[in-house]
């Protein structure tokens, strides 16, 4: 697949009037364009095209975003992606050669100014020193991943899941999967980066009764002195602590394939929550010794621990399954169609083969296993000693030094689902066992890095 997809130049004579009419219209964009931000994207499009002879998916989403105002970023990047999504192969013909009097009035006038509002990342300070009254604006993103990761980034995500799922042309499809991997990506790096300080820089009050010589001296006067603390006023806990180095991680995932994962409410299912928030996970942590097993009726294991595999084939199949049906996979996964094999919630053998996987890892590592799931487990009343199973597998798990988190689908709190997972969810509780909604990626990773902190 290519990195991106090429658009000829004439396409922005169509992208740039739709864009800023749809901008006009949406309730959302609190700052309308000004004719002048038509202008200015042509101006910012012609040197990109002249470069490579093309403009690319990033070139145009990127001028939409940088000529748009501050406030209205987000929606202009949604808007963007909508309309790039839907060209027609026709849009798509190759240019012909500019020459004489064409080039010329491209390039006309280009030398004038063009008016460009600093797209969010990275560009902070610049814009409070140019504006200070609005410079509460980025208050809320202190101590935050990337600015550009955050509640829109999970709109723009679920909106380009709902469209690859909508969308049933191959070409559209690979482009929105394109997208959304680059996206998820960019998520999983900022987890990454969490963990990376987290690992070296992690530290706890002082409690009377510790080793001393593992306080951290440098860092317990820089907090001293930032606390205001005058010599008698000094506490125990304003000394910090090294937390113990972090072991080597050993980590399964589980993710449920069964039909009700493929059950679309308000255009979005179980499984595109459940892969918008595992694809971002499992790179973030992919230097972990990680492995992956798919259930249904049946098991189906991607990868044991110690398989050696790239991971990006392994995210884009993830990724794939946004747009499956469940007769795509099961021909997928077993070479057939006949529904009356495939679709069951049977987790039994793959929590089995998890706590196989981990228990033979070393002791000294640190062993955790995430279920994604909508936890449609049983039929209320009719739970048998093999349903019940399952739980005492997780807690068997639970007991033999195995984190477990549940991340949980959204969708099994709706009412459709509820009396199917209530039950389900409640047992695990009592296990004490740890529960995450995966309704916003950028959330469910916060959550789940306090959870993998928590462990030290």
């Amino acid at each position: 697949m290519k990195s991106s997809t090429e658009f000829p130049f004439h396409y922005a004579h169509y992208f740039i009037p739709e864009f800023i009419e749809r901008m006009r219209e949406s309730r959302d964009c609190p700052e309308k364009p000004s004719p002048r931000q038509t202008i200015n994207m042509g101006k910012l499009l012609l040197p990109m095209y002249m470069r490579s002879g093309c403009l690319t998916f990033e070139d145009i989403l990127h001028v939409a975003v940088v000529t748009s105002h501050l406030d209205c970023q987000n929606i202009a990047e949604k808007i963007a992606v909508e309309i790039l999504v839907s060209a027609e192969p026709e849009d798509l013909e190759k240019d012909k050669p500019l020459e004489g009097d064409e080039l010329l009035s491209l390039l006309s006038k280009i030398q004038e100014e063009v008016s460009v509002v600093p797209h969010p990342q990275g560009h902070e300070q610049d814009y409070v020193a140019t504006n200070a009254s609005a410079a509460d604006v980025f208050t809320q993103y202190q101590n935050k991943p990337d600015i550009g990761v955050g509640p829109g980034e999970d709109r723009i995500l679920k909106a380009g899941a709902k469209a690859m799922h909508e969308r049933r042309d191959e070409r559209t499809q690979q482009m929105l999967a394109l997208l959304l991997k680059e996206r998820l990506l960019k998520l999983g790096r900022e987890f990454e980066r969490k963990e990376d300080w987290s690992r070296l820089y992690n530290v706890r009050p002082f409690q009377p009764g510790e080793d001393p010589d593992l306080i951290d001296e440098d860092r317990s006067l820089d907090n001293i002195l930032d606390l205001g603390r005058e010599i008698n006023e000094i506490r125990y806990d304003d000394f910090l602590m090294q937390k113990r180095r972090k072991r080597n991680r050993n980590i399964v995932y589980i993710q449920d394939v069964s039909n009700t994962m493929f059950y679309d409410y308000e255009g979005i299912n179980s499984i595109n929550y459940s892969v918008l928030s595992l694809v971002p996970l499992m790179w973030g942590l992919r230097r972990d010794k990680y492995g992956l097993i798919l259930y249904e009726s049946n098991s189906h294991i991607i990868k044991e621990l110690t398989d050696e595999r790239d991971i990006e084939p392994i995210l884009e199949e993830l990724i794939g399954m946004i747009t499956s049906t469940t007769t795509e996979m099961e021909k997928r996964f077993k070479g057939t169609t006949d529904s009356s094999t495939w679709g069951g919630t049977v987790p039994n053998k793959s929590l089995q083969w998890a706590y196989d996987q981990l228990t033979e890892a070393s002791d000294r590592s640190e062993r955790i296993c995430f279920i994604f799931s909508d936890f449609v487990l049983t039929e209320p009343g009719k739970e048998t000693t093999e349903s019940l199973q399952k739980y005492a597998l997780i807690e068997k798990m639970k007991n033999d030094g195995v984190h477990i988190l549940a991340c949980v689908s959204p969708l099994a709190y709706k009412d459709i689902f509820k009396p199917y997972t209530i039950s389900a969810i409640e047992k695990l509780r009592k296990i004490g066992c740890p529960i995450v909604e995966t309704y916003r990626p950028s959330t469910f990773l916060e959550m789940t890095h306090a959870f993998i902190d928590e462990m030290n």
